[in-house]
């Protein structure tokens, strides 16, 4: 118990104010709750079996170029998504059974290789010889850090969503998740450029326009719904003085 108790705090520490809380947040927004449960639990488990038993023999074999490029360009398009109203997202009460595995995705490339899993892999390999047991409370241990570390980030998500209006909290998510899409591209892609001359540069180039265009298209889609609301509004406001007009 000790050390379930050792592995809990730190990686419950380690996990306080890091991406993936934000990233919670941001998700609040944009699907239910049990779909982000059920998505997230299942990812933690398996970064963290990955990190106890297999994590040293993958580390070396993933291509984490790839894998930060592929991160890096999801969280665009989640960004992107974000802009949808409240209304647009939930329109269909029906659960839809695609949103836990696009959480479950979006997390488990967020914090693959990521510093909670590093921990997780270094305080197994810390113990000396692996036994069942030893795996076992370190497993445990690193899955309830990390689950109420972002179970924090999800409540917080959830009143903010109550508290703030839907554009404002839209835009919110849409930072984080820009933020993060970014850092990710950038990383990413100085991988796969590294062995290039101008490598750095390219990286940079390529990451800078993958912004641009997510700020363009943004932008268009902002001054669609601000358009399409006007309309709205004014076809709204034309059948209440037509409705007024014809009771006179």
């Amino acid at each position: 118990m000790s050390l379930f108790f050792r592995v809990f705090s730190l990686i419950l520490i380690a996990e306080m104010g890091d991406k993936t809380q934000f990233l919670m947040i941001a998700m609040a927004s944009r699907y239910r709750i049990r779909d982000i449960v059920w998505g997230v639990i299942p990812a933690v488990l398996a970064l963290n079996g990955i990190a106890i038993g297999l994590g040293m023999l993958l580390g070396g074999m993933l291509p984490a170029a790839w894998i930060g490029t592929v991160a890096g360009l999801a969280f665009l398009w989640f960004a992107y998504e974000s802009l949808e109203s409240e209304e647009e997202t939930c329109s269909d009460a029906r659960p839809d059974r695609g949103a836990a595995w696009t959480v479950f995705g979006t997390f488990f490339l967020a914090e693959l290789g990521d510093k909670t899993q590093l921990t997780a892999l270094t305080l197994a390999a810390s113990e000396g010889e692996l036994t069942a047991g030893t795996a076992l409370a370190v497993f445990l241990g690193a899955s309830a850090g990390l689950l109420l570390a972002d179970a924090l980030g999800l409540f917080a998500g959830y009143v903010l969503g109550k508290a703030l209006p839907d554009s404002l909290f839209a835009a919110i998510s849409f930072v984080i998740f820009a933020v993060f899409g970014i850092v990710k591209l950038l990383g990413g892609m100085e991988g796969l450029f590294a062995s290039a001359e101008r490598g750095k540069l390219f990286a940079i180039g390529g990451t800078a326009l993958a912004g641009i265009l997510l700020a363009a298209l943004s932008l268009r889609r902002v001054l669609r719904k601000g358009r399409e609301k006007h309309e709205g509004t004014e076809k709204s406001e034309n059948r209440e003085s037509l409705s007024v007009h014809r009771q006179q």
